[in-house]
């Protein structure tokens, strides 16, 4: 990785926007967050803009958060001189109403650790091995912190080591062993693991109690028991609980290989998360949707009716088992 032009394009001195994927999720927060609480740091201009009407809220407790802005009311005039894109790539499916303020004359960095990293933008600062973004983050700061006296603080280190927990699913997956010894730097630099994962991982609202039971209420199993697959309907997908973790429930059931979830987010478009123990390249199957992510967890969307895109899907996983 190149560390040094990342650098550079950060602080060039001319204000920065730093953004992530749409419906952004503890990772690309984090990530966000750590990098504004450094560029605030080094007198570095910079805003932190998304494409969702309200960043999550279950992520007020990470330092900073009510810097982030939407897209929406945020007043951004055409075009965004210098863009930061965290934790995806610069397409409209993947940062939303972000991609209309891209003109030619913007400059671009991509931070990424995705194996679908973007060859459009400028800068590059992708590394496929890293657990997240967050860990990415850490990287850069720590290697710049051997230039000069700005490294970590307990708000950074808060941020990213939240982004670290969520995606490794805390340290479960995404090159754990990587993780760790981020986090542990990170927990030296003054991040309290016990509060972060109360905060993130022991707190459900009562919609997303309800929604969970939905999910599991459809719950099924495919090809002698490899496969699980379980689905919302958008009336379900309305009340707005916290979906991230359902399909690893149907992830959990002994002889499952991969976990389909289906999460109608408009009638007839169908968002999908793809969970795989290995055997199953679910990024291979989530990129011929214009998806993405890692091996073991990808997610992609697809029109259709929850029969339709589950008929495709279980046809292509079906291939690879």
């Amino acid at each position: 990785m190149n560390f040094q032009a990342a650098l550079n394009f950060l602080l060039s001195g001319d204000e920065l926007v730093l953004t992530t994927h749409v419906n952004a999720d503890g990772d690309g927060l984090g990530a966000l967050l750590g990098l504004s609480h450094w560029l605030t740091r080094q007198d570095q201009k910079h805003r932190i803009v998304v494409a969702d009407e309200m960043p999550d809220r279950k992520y007020r407790f990470l330092p900073g958060y009510n810097r982030i802005e939407s897209v929406y009311n945020s007043g951004l005039a055409t075009p965004v001189p210098r863009l930061v894109v965290v934790d995806t790539t610069i397409s409209k499916k993947r940062i939303g109403d972000i991609a209309d303020l891209i003109e030619p004359a913007t400059q671009t960095l991509v931070i990424d650790h995705h194996v679908d990293s973007d060859e459009e933008s400028d800068v590059r600062m992708i590394d496929t091995d890293a657990s997240s973004a967050s860990e990415l983050i850490y990287s850069l700061i720590n290697w710049s912190a051997r230039c000069s006296n700005s490294g970590f603080t307990p708000e950074i280190a808060t941020c990213l080591y939240a982004g670290i927990v969520f995606d490794t699913k805390l340290f479960k997956h995404s090159h754990p062993e990587r993780a760790l010894r981020a986090a542990a730097e990170l927990v030296g630099h003054g991040a309290d693991p016990q509060q972060i994962a109360e905060n993130m991982f022991s707190h459900q609202t009562y919609q997303t109690v309800k929604t969970l039971g939905f999910a599991l209420s459809n719950l099924m199993l495919h090809e002698n028991g490899q496969i699980s697959t379980l689905y919302v309907d958008h009336k379900t997908h309305e009340m707005n609980g916290d979906l991230d973790g359902v399909v690893d429930h149907a992830m959990s059931i002994d002889g499952v290989e991969v976990a389909l979830f289906f999460k109608e987010q408009e009638p007839g478009q169908q968002r999908v998360s793809l969970r795989s123990r290995g055997k199953v390249d679910v990024n291979r199957i989530a990129r011929q949707f214009d998806g993405g992510g890692h091996i073991r967890a990808s997610g992609c969307e697809i029109k259709g009716s929850v029969g339709q895109v589950q008929a495709r899907l279980l046809s292509l996983v079906r291939e690879q088992l």
